[in-house]
């Protein structure tokens, strides 16, 4: 019989600690306990496993899953230490902090404390995943699921959905020219609907697995859209920005994809694809799986929810983006992110969330040409307004709302729908 994680656990820490001083400078063990979550689901553990072994394989150390949940992480590098536990915080604790989610032990100092959390994961009894390899549901979990995956289902796509636009800074002429329009979902709609059947408190997780529900409605819906000349793709048809869809590394592989990369080709259109940094961590096999069936099919990769710390922790460029969207934060300018910047290269990365002029202003100062983000839609709207023959009718902040609508009735009210579409008169002066 295999030995039990948590007594290897204890082994290896005893192992270390019984190693001459000064041999190991900087050694420390770190948990993710996410047995102190109050609803972990299998992805976490997938997640975390996946983000503990990068550390490992870069820093020198071993990865214990334990039979509660826990994840720890033995290894060398301690300079690391402060980087990879703001990530390991900011990933799990969105929206539901734990208090007790994370531990670090320096080691020698932290020796006593460790030990004695060694020994009581080697006391835990195993646990044996069912005959599905999945842990067991907590009570009402499985409701929970259904009944906001029903609500999903019954409410139409256009509904779900919206539409946002990223652009090039033409730093010569001062113009921002569409770089692409993305079709994802609008998760205020999503958060409205879900708090209107009891469960206003889920969390990113939830969201995400909810979206995800979705690619089969989205894919189908872009296909027809794309044969039937519809407003969604307009942009990617007749004007130049690629159509970028956000899906799981699952529907790219599925059934699914075929018809609508083939739509694609038959609209003439370009489109692109966003995956998650985090599905890429999950499964590394199946990412590269899809990799390799988006180039064959023409479309463009793009890394999506990628903060300042993936970007401190990770050689992104390892994974052959096209695109990086890499999140703006007030700490970025703090971060020290420069130098992963250039390694990744700034010609290939997004500002997302760009809603300030200080994070346009960061972005330019540090070689970045792309953006999207609320900032960027008010000046977009500002470009519509000024060239549209109904403007005096609407405000910015009409206007821009209306963009973000993929169906009529978020756009009831504008009297000039091509410029909404993506119309060449959607450029807009940057603001000097």
């Amino acid at each position: 019989m295999a030995q039990h994680a948590g007594q290897q656990l204890l082994d290896e820490v005893r192992r270390a600690l019984r190693a001459p001083a000064g041999q190991a400078p900087g050694r420390m063990a770190l948990a993710l306990r996410l047995s102190e979550m109050a609803a972990p689901r299998p992805h976490h553990l997938r997640v975390a496993r996946a983000l503990l072994q990068d550390a490992a394989a870069r820093g020198g150390g071993q990865v214990f899953t334990l039979a509660n949940t826990d994840v720890v992480l033995l290894f060398q590098s301690a300079d690391s230490g402060a980087a990879l536990s703001a990530t390991l915080l900011r990933l799990f604790t969105a929206g539901a902090p734990a208090p007790d989610l994370l531990s670090v032990w320096p080691l020698p100092q932290g020796t006593e404390s460790l030990i004695r959390y060694a020994e009581a994961r080697a006391a835990d009894p195993p646990i044996l995943p069912t005959a599905a390899g999945h842990t067991v549901e907590r009570p009402g979990e499985r409701d929970t699921a259904a009944a906001l995956d029903a609500v999903v289902g019954q409410t139409p796509l256009a509904d779900l959905m919206q539409r946002q636009a990223a652009v090039l800074f033409n730093a010569g002429s001062g113009r921002l020219l569409p770089l692409y329009q993305e079709i994802t979902l609008s998760v205020p709609v999503l958060k409205a609907r879900i708090a209107a059947v009891g469960h206003a408190g889920a969390d990113p997780f939830l969201l995400q697995h909810l979206a995800a529900r979705l690619d089969a409605r989205t894919l189908e819906a872009l296909r027809v859209d794309l044969l039937e000349d519809g407003p969604w793709s307009a942009a990617a048809r007749r004007l130049g920005p690629t159509l970028h869809v956000n899906l799981s590394v699952a529907s790219i592989l599925s059934d699914r994809f075929a018809p609508f990369a083939a739509a694609s080709r038959t609209a003439g259109a370009r489109v692109g694809v966003e995956v998650t940094l985090l599905e890429a961590f999950q499964d590394a096999e199946a990412f590269a799986r899809a990799q390799d069936r988006l180039r064959l099919a023409g479309m463009a990769l793009t890394l999506d929810r990628v903060s300042h710390d993936a970007l401190l922790l990770t050689r992104l460029a390892v994974l052959q983006p096209d695109l990086v969207k890499l999140e703006w934060s007030p700490l970025l300018p703090l971060s020290g992110a420069g130098r992963a910047l250039e390694e990744l290269g700034p010609g290939r990365v997004v500002l997302h969330q760009a809603d300030t002029e200080d994070a346009l202003s960061w972005g330019v100062a540090h070689g970045i040409r792309r953006f999207q983000g609320r900032h960027i839609d008010a000046m977009l709207a500002a470009g519509r307004l000024g060239a549209c023959a109904y403007a005096g009718g609407c405000s910015l902040r009409q206007c821009t709302e209306r963009a973000y609508a993929t169906g009529p009735a978020g756009r009831a009210g504008c009297s000039s729908p091509a410029l909404l579409d993506g119309a060449p008169l959607l450029l807009a002066r940057a603001a000097s």
